[in-house]
């Protein structure tokens, strides 16, 4: 047990799982910590929890957004776009697995985010850079539905 921040300077690689207006303290709390780091953001601004901030946030896209609040990591959007029962109940099962999307702009952090998606018992859908994130932000037609890699990638337009 410690800190955020002495889990940050530990963590070879960072999950962020935190209301979004709470980001920005993340980052302030991580400092230099994030410096380098694979950071998974798994944060959604939604504008009625989060106010202001997430508005805007959701007009850029988060994965344009949340790099300016966690300077110096190396961002991929994973793991937002799925509920936590269901990643629980559907993790590792039989046949197609469910699909998670992934957005970053750093290939090697993308590489892990594939690795630990894998690892978890889904299937990585790798979307794009930070910018293709937006597709699979709170509110969009995928957000909040579970769905196999197939499912995912028809959904989102992009091959296989």
């Amino acid at each position: 047990a410690g800190t955020s921040r002495e889990a940050g300077a530990f963590g070879d690689v960072l999950f962020i799982a935190v209301p979004y207006s709470a980001v920005p303290q993340v980052g302030r709390d991580l400092g230099d910590a994030l410096k380098g780091k694979v950071v998974l953001d798994a944060c959604n601004p939604i504008p009625s929890r989060d106010g202001e901030m997430a508005i805007e946030a959701k007009a850029k896209g988060t994965g344009v957004a949340s790099p300016q609040f966690l300077p110096g990591a190396r961002l991929v959007r994973a793991f937002n776009c799925v509920g936590y029962a269901s990643m629980r109940s559907e993790a590792h099962r039989a046949g197609e697995r469910l699909g998670i999307p992934l957005a970053g702009d750093d290939a090697a952090a993308l590489r892990i985010a594939v690795r630990l998606v894998q690892d978890a018992g889904f299937e990585p859908v790798v979307v794009g850079g930070l910018a293709r994130a937006k597709d699979f932000d709170y509110g969009t037609p995928i957000f909040g539905k579970p769905m196999t890699a197939a499912e995912v990638r028809r959904t989102l337009g992009i091959g296989s």
